[in-house]
Order: structure tokens, then C-alpha cells, then sequence
């Protein structure tokens, strides 16, 4: 009686979520589960690069043309011309994007010339690494269960997969972001456990300080693939205030701060160089504000433009300068995007209770899963294909909003009531900063697609807590039921 109520106990124990519960497995089985989410994640998107990748080349063509005419500028005229000021390299009208992907497709151009297909494979197998990652963040945080399950929920995703495939910098720019959350959480780790350290002393100190250096800098990278996250280490700062005592926080928030200023720099003084003007990274910022207001503004008593077309003639007719309705950015670029910002400012000051409305509206839709119509088609000609396609397009039918919404509210919930703040703050930085900053501009899935690798941890909180409680009850009834038949026998 008394083992079996001790086995009970052990038992119920494996399911709570505590740091004393997250997982010390083997590291050659942590491999191997590393290596099944990378394969499942790659298959998945290949399958569905096959049947739809020249339906993904077509998204978003006109600003994939800019990207490749950049690409071809730098591939033709070197790397050093992007700090020319009087080279065809540095078109005003490319402001409107960093410069990241259109080195990263020069690269892939120089060496297979300007092929899609190599740059949809780069793209895939980078966001196959995505999936990875998560597995380990949970790791960090979690018994091994439930990085098993984010893992496989991030390699299934059918809105990963669509966006691995598509010719835009979203999903290749959500792998360092990742990365810099996982060497974050090293650096803690180590901090907390010195044992865990490769040294030992003031050289683990130094070894966590470089970890988080090394974090700023891969969201400075990230910053060259898409300027949405140009705040994003300042924010993530904060993050230290939860997970560190006190004494000990300021020195790794500048640490990662400065890292990514490193990476950011080069690029804001080549703006500065070139254009003659402070440019961070990139314009943009005043179309996506006013843009983004004018999402709401479903009477148009703001008069403000809804699309970039009517935007530049708009400006054109109130500057009465014909050359503003041909570009975005040329002329004078940076001085309509200041002006741009001014008029959106300007109406976030006399509407601002309104504006706060649209930021929480907007916040709001960024938590659901995007509408990606299934990538995994079956042939029509039967065979093996069909049976190993429908089972996985059974499993993309399940990623919609009234499933995983619950099931990430459910674990943001199981995490506060046994009052686990730092891995719930740990995985909701990111979404934080997003909900903070992008929701005052104009918002499409695809910037915004990092947050949801984060909902999916804690969507597998929710779930591993609802397998553990199942699995308790029926062990519990085959207990009470072996009891009830010993004492019989008795």
C-alpha cells in the first residue's frame, strides 16, 4: 500500500512544471530528438515547396523585384559599392528595406546564379534550424516533453512552412532572434548552475557576458533582415529585471544592448555616408504609421491613405511635385518619411484614446494564426503519395486559431498558477515587444511570424499538462482497481 502510494506520488510529480523538474536527458537522446524535429520540419516544407513554389514566387512580386535588383546591383558592382554614394548600388527607391536579404540572395546569385529554387532551399532549411531551436529554448525551461511537442507543433505549422518558401526576408530573419533568446537563456542557466559552465569563476562570468554579447548581435543581424526589430534588445533588456538579482542586472542589458548596436552601426553610418541623412536602417516608418492608422479608419474621416499608390499621389498633388507619384523614396526620401511620421504623429495626438484602441485592436489580431490555405495536396493519381500526404494534412487542419489560442492561453495560465514568472516572462518578451511597437504601424502576419514560435511552447505546456493529468487518472484507475483486487483476494 504504502509503495504504491509513493509510486502514485512519483508520478504525479513528473507532470508539474517546476525548474527543479526541467529535464536532464542524455545528450545523445537530446540529438536524436533534436534531429527527428529537423527532418519532420524539413520534409514537411519541401512537400510543400514542391506542390506550391511557384505559387510562393509570386507573393509580394513587386517587392521581390526590389530585393533582386539590389541583389544584382551588389553582385555586379561589389559589396564595397553599398558605401558608395555615387554608385547605381544605392537607389533611393531600395530604401525602403535594409540591406541583409539582398546580400544574402548576391551571395546565393554569385554562386548558382539567380535561382529561386536555391534561395527557397536556404530559406527552408534555415527555418527547418527555427524549429530546432525552440525545442532547445523549451529545453532550457521545461521537461523534455514539452520541447518535444514545440518543436514538432513548429515543424508542422503549416504557416512556417508557407513562409519558408515565400521570396521575403520573414522567415530567414526570425532564426537569430531565436537564437539570441537560446544563448540568453544559456548565460542564466550557467549563471545559476556554474557546474554547467565550461570554466569556472570570473571566466564563466566573462563566458555568460560573452553568450549575451553574442545574443545583441544576432538580433543586430536580424535588424539587416528586417527592421521590425530595431528596438527589440532595449525591450529585451527588461528581461533581466525578472531573471537576475539585483546588482547584477545592468551590466548583462548593456552587454546585449551594446552587441547589437555593433551589428546596427555599420549599417545606420552607411546611411549617413550615402543618403546624408540618420537613417537607422531603413525608411519606411512614416508610411507603415499612416498606413497602419487608416487600417481603422473605416470612415475615412482622417483622410489619410491606405496604400502606398495613393500615398505618393496624394503627395504629389499636395506638394504639387509630379516626381513624388513615381517612387516612394525618390526624391527626398528621408524628408517625406519625416513628414509622413509628422502627419501620423499628429493624429495620434488629437485622437489618442482612439489610437490606444487601435494598438490593443491590432495587438489583438496578431495573436491568430494566419489563414494558409493546406500546402500539402494530395496527387490525384493514388499510391503511396496519397497515404503519406493525408495523415500530414490532417495534422496542418488542426493549426487554426480556436484550437491554439486556448491551448497558449491555457499554459501562459498554468505558468502563472504555479508561479513560474521567469520562463512566462522568458516567452513572452518577444511577443511583448511586437505588441508594443508593431502594433502602432501597419501590421501583415509575415513580420510578425517570431511571436508565434513562442505561442507554440506554450500551447505545449497546455497540452503536455492535459496528456500528464489523462495519463494520471487512468494510472490512478488501474491502481485503485489492482487494490480493490488484492484486498478481494485477501
Amino acid at each position: 500500500m504504502k509503495h504504491e502510494n509513493s509510486d502514485r506520488s512519483e508520478h504525479n510529480d513528473h507532470c508539474v512544471l517546476r525548474p527543479t523538474r526541467v529535464n536532464h536527458l542524455a545528450p545523445s537522446r537530446k540529438l536524436v530528438i533534436l534531429f527527428l524535429i529537423f527532418f519532420t520540419a524539413l520534409g514537411v516544407r519541401l512537400l510543400n515547396w514542391h506542390d506550391r513554389r511557384n505559387e510562393a514566387a509570386a507573393v509580394q512580386s513587386s517587392v521581390v523585384l526590389n530585393y533582386k535588383r539590389q541583389a544584382m546591383l551588389i553582385r555586379t558592382n561589389g559589396i564595397a559599392s553599398i558605401s558608395d554614394a555615387s554608385s547605381s548600388t544605392n537607389d533611393p527607391d531600395l530604401l525602403g528595406h535594409p540591406l541583409g536579404y539582398p546580400i544574402l540572395l548576391s551571395l546565393i546569385q554569385r554562386a548558382f546564379d539567380e535561382s529561386d529554387t536555391v534561395t527557397q532551399l536556404v530559406q527552408i532549411i534555415l527555418d527547418s534550424l527555427a524549429a530546432v531551436i525552440i525545442c532547445l529554448i523549451a529545453f532550457q525551461l521545461f521537461p523534455t516533453a514539452v520541447g518535444l511537442i514545440a518543436g514538432l507543433l513548429a515543424a508542422f505549422a503549416p504557416q512556417f512552412s508557407w513562409n519558408s518558401i515565400l521570396l521575403l526576408p520573414d522567415s530567414v530573419a526570425a532564426l537569430p532572434i531565436l537564437l539570441a533568446v537560446f544563448l540568453i537563456l544559456v548565460a542564466r542557466n550557467r549563471r545559476q548552475h556554474p557546474e554547467q559552465a565550461a570554466s569556472v569563476g570570473r571566466l564563466a562570468r566573462y563566458e555568460g557576458l560573452l553568450l549575451i554579447l553574442a545574443a545583441g548581435a544576432l538580433i543586430g543581424v536580424s535588424c539587416w533582415l528586417r527592421a521590425n526589430a530595431l528596438l527589440l534588445a532595449p525591450f529585451l533588456a527588461l528581461w533581466f529585471t525578472i531573471n537576475y538579482k539585483r546588482g547584477e542586472r545592468l551590466r548583462p542589458a548593456l552587454v546585449l544592448v551594446g552587441g547589437a548596436f555593433l551589428i546596427i552601426a555599420p549599417l545606420t553610418i552607411r546611411n549617413s555616408l550615402v543618403f546624408g541623412k540618420f537613417i537607422p536602417l531603413s525608411l519606411g516608418g512614416g508610411q507603415t504609421l499612416i498606413e497602419g492608422i487608416a487600417d481603422y479608419d473605416s470612415d475615412g474621416s482622417l483622410g489619410l491613405p491606405q496604400t502606398d499608390m495613393e500615398l505618393i499621389h496624394r503627395e504629389a498633388l499636395t506638394y504639387q511635385r509630379p516626381d513624388y507619384a513615381g517612387s516612394l523614396f525618390t526624391p527626398d526620401g528621408p524628408a517625406r518619411d519625416r513628414a509622413r511620421l509628422s502627419r501620423g504623429f499628429a493624429v495620434v495626438r488629437a485622437h489618442p484614446f482612439w489610437f490606444a484602441s487601435v494598438m490593443v485592436r491590432r495587438a489583438a489580431s496578431m495573436m491568430r494564426l494566419e489563414r494558409t490555405p493546406l500546402r500539402l495536396e494530395t496527387t490525384g493519381t493514388g499510391g503511396w503519395p496519397n497515404l503519406f500526404l493525408w495523415p500530414l494534412r490532417s495534422v496542418q487542419r488542426l493549426f487554426i486559431t480556436a484550437i491554439f489560442l486556448p491551448l497558449t492561453l491555457l499554459g501562459a495560465g498554468i505558468l502563472t498558477y504555479e508561479r513560474q514568472f521567469q520562463s512566462l516572462a522568458t516567452l513572452l518578451v518577444v511577443p511583448c515587444y511586437y505588441f508594443c511597437f508593431q502594433s502602432a504601424l501597419h501590421t501583415e502576419y509575415r513580420y510578425v511570424l517570431i511571436i508565434h514560435y513562442f505561442f507554440f511552447v506554450l500551447a505545449a505546456v497546455g497540452i503536455y499538462t492535459i496528456a500528464c493529468k489523462l495519463i494520471h487518472q487512468i494510472y490512478s484507475r488501474k491502481t485503485s482497481v489492482s487494490l480493490n483486487s488484492s484486498k478481494r483476494k485477501s
